[in-house]
């Protein structure tokens, strides 16, 4: 989320959110900046900012790196990663 004057012209790809875009499946891809052309193509611009927080968030708290949480996660039933940690 990269947002200037109220314009956000991106999406933020931190270690959560290359995390668990990659495991949802929702890239392939290793480099942030890879990750990132893929989830805007997915996403209208509109959703981009939400969209970063949501899954920094969700990848602290619930699909964390070491022991994700499967079980408590809303997404494990479209998640292909789910129950692989457990």
């Amino acid at each position: 989320m990269l947002t200037s004057f109220g314009v956000t012209e991106g999406i933020v790809v931190d270690t959560h959110v290359s995390r668990v875009s990659q495991r949802l499946g929702l890239t392939e891809h290793k480099k942030p900046e890879d990750i990132e052309k893929d989830l805007m193509a997915a996403l209208p611009k509109n959703r981009w900012e939400p969209f970063s927080l949501m899954m920094i968030r969700h990848g602290r708290y619930v699909c964390t790196a070491r022991h994700p949480k499967c079980v408590a996660c809303v997404l494990n039933r479209i998640c292909p990663s789910a129950f692989k940690f457990t």
